[in-house]
């Protein structure tokens, strides 16, 4: 099973802040745009938010790893890296206006969300979307594996997808956060 967080800007705030460790803020604080630092502190708050509720600690007390295995600067792929449990593998991605995690304890998995008229061609959206996700998801385990499915973004003019792992089955638990607010749809379950 493969349980995927959405969010969107709307739930970036200053209390935020206080949930992600010092590299994450001094990462947030590089960013020129205002909309940048808004996706990535709701994107690196709603994976601590993710974990936490698979895992049952506190979101703060997620250890996240962003070092990139190529340079080493803490601009790579999240991994979890809490030593005293079993780390779930992760993967985020937004654009726009949506946030997006998605969370696997079985292998390797990632996830893409893209909004459609960012594209220089809006019709190679579906392509790009399981492309990305695939990507994500054989970067961080082995090649061939894994099945890709497309997700129902919650707002329109968006798509995305989401590579499993290929023995997870083929359920995909769809979670929003916050609970209240932006969310356009509730709580359910994607086949």
């Amino acid at each position: 099973m493969v349980f995927v967080w959405w969010s969107s800007l709307t739930a970036a705030g200053h209390g935020l802040l206080e949930m992600l460790d010092p590299a994450e803020r001094t990462r947030l604080d590089s960013l020129d745009r205002p909309a940048d630092r808004g996706r990535s502190m709701v994107g690196a708050a709603l994976l601590r938010v993710a974990v936490a509720s698979h895992t049952g600690i506190a979101p703060a007390d997620v250890l996240v790893e962003r070092t990139c295995e190529e340079c080493g600067a803490p601009h790579g792929a999240p991994r979890i890296a809490n030593r005293a449990m079993a780390a779930p593998w992760v993967s985020v991605s937004h654009s726009g206006l949506l946030v997006v995690v998605a969370l696997s304890a079985r292998g390797p998995v990632g996830v893409d969300v893209q909004r459609v008229s960012d594209l220089a061609d809006p019709s190679a959206a579906p392509q790009w979307v399981r492309r990305e996700a695939l990507f994500k998801a054989r970067s961080r385990g082995p090649e061939g594996r894994g099945l890709v499915h497309e997700l129902e973004a919650p707002l329109a003019g968006y798509l995305a997808a989401v590579a499993l792992p290929a023995d997870d089955g083929q359920d995909v638990v769809i979670r929003h956060w916050p609970d209240r607010g932006w969310s356009l749809r509730g709580e359910g379950s994607q086949k």
